[in-house]
């Protein structure tokens, strides 16, 4: 089932414009969860991802950059707190993210969209705020036997795509002979989604 059991009001997606990011934000608004979302500035396309974001049930996009935190400042001057941070651009803005998570909240480390380069200072006991659950997840474990394939409410999601409730189309759809064409457009970082290759 796609629940949980932390109560979502407000949640925070970083490199939300990517397929997982995507995928988290159609889940959250299926939750009735107000979403904030941190997207790459860097794509030509910038307006139009913000559109496609709103579409799926975001509330507040804000472009990718350092500080994030002050940016999504309260009117009373505080740091706006969420239930729930979905980490996807990784080690370069997981420090931030900590901040915006509520006491009881939780922040997740999924994605490295942001490279992998290690943390240069991370102190938990300085830079964690009490009462914060941090994880990692890793979708590489999923079929290992701690992580079996059937954990994942495939039948559930396909039936939310069924219904229309969940926009699920491709980014881009190439013919097999135009598989150069795929692997140019991931490199360049401008997917903005999931990429289909199609084999007759």
């Amino acid at each position: 089932m796609l629940t949980t059991d932390l109560s979502l009001h407000l949640a925070l997606v970083t490199g939300a414009t990517g397929g997982i990011g995507k995928a988290t934000c159609l889940a959250l608004a299926a939750l009735g969860c107000s979403i904030a979302v941190h997207y790459n500035s860097a794509a030509d396309d910038a307006a139009e991802l913000v559109q496609q974001l709103e579409a799926m049930g975001v509330k507040k996009a804000e472009i990718e950059g350092p500080n994030l935190s002050e940016r999504l400042a309260t009117a009373d001057g505080g740091g706006l707190k969420f239930d729930a941070v979905l980490e996807l651009v990784g080690n370069s803005t997981l420090l931030d993210s900590m901040k915006m998570v509520r006491r009881g909240g939780r922040l997740c480390l999924a994605g490295f969209l942001g490279g992998l380069a290690p943390i240069a200072e991370f102190n938990p006991l300085l830079q964690m705020a009490s009462g914060v659950h941090f994880s990692f997840f890793g979708s590489f474990v999923f079929g290992t036997p701690e992580w079996p394939l059937s954990d994942v409410p495939l039948q559930e999601i396909v039936q939310h795509i069924e219904r229309g409730d969940w926009k699920a189309s491709p980014s881009h759809i190439f013919a097999f002979e135009d598989i150069q064409k795929a692997h140019r457009l991931m490199e360049a970082n401008e997917a903005n989604g999931k990429v289909v290759v199609r084999v007759d």
